[in-house]
């Protein structure tokens, strides 16, 4: 534990990242989606057993309407924010792992896919100065359908921050589950993202 809290407070807290914008798809290719952010890490909390870290994100995020052509057509959704997460972790003594949760604390945007949204984090750890996490959505979230419309969905992914050419980069690289909300049982879904790469100026 004493190693992760180190690794983050040298090299997380405090530091500022930008993700170029990047392009997924939803519903087979019907709708795209269009994505850029800026992302700050800080007020760090620790104790002998545990840690929290904020997650501000100011996003960019707009999904359009595909014509025949596969040219963007009309504005579907814009789920542009400023949003607050939040990591907690502590060390569990029945297991010696380390798992918490990521969850939304808040956003100001007209849309907000996150509200109200928290997810399980396992498996820390910090290897070769990588520190990666897994992390579990618990029920699910809207996701836009082609009709207009939204259907049920979560994702399980894995983050990742590490230091390249002396910069720090952070990883979201996350699979898009269609959730049955009566079984809660999970889906394979055909919709792509990309792995979500920021990084420090």
């Amino acid at each position: 534990m004493r190693q992760i809290i180190d690794f983050i407070e040298t090299n997380v807290n405090g530091r500022t990242l930008y993700t170029e914008e990047l392009l997924y798809d939803l519903e087979d290719g019907a709708l795209q989606g269009v994505y850029s952010d800026q992302i700050s890490f800080s007020n760090l909390k620790y104790s002998k057993s545990g840690f929290q870290l904020d997650m501000f994100i100011v996003a960019n995020e707009k999904i359009y309407v595909m014509n025949g052509e596969k040219q963007r057509g009309e504005l579907r959704t814009d789920y542009s924010a400023v949003s607050l997460f939040r990591y907690e972790a502590a060390l569990r003594r029945s297991t010696g792992e380390v798992t918490g949760l990521f969850r939304f604390i808040s956003a100001s945007g007209k849309n907000v896919m996150a509200e109200a949204i928290v997810s399980g984090i396992y498996d820390i750890q910090l290897d070769n100065e990588k520190l990666t996490l897994k992390e579990e959505q618990v029920l699910y979230r809207d996701q836009p359908k082609q009709d207009g419309g939204f259907k049920p969905a979560a994702f399980t992914s894995v983050h990742r921050f590490f230091i390249q050419d002396g910069k720090l980069h952070y990883e979201y690289n996350g699979t898009n589950f269609h959730v049955d909300t009566r079984s809660m049982k999970r889906i394979a879904s055909s919709d792509f993202y990309p792995p979500f790469v920021s990084v420090e100026r």
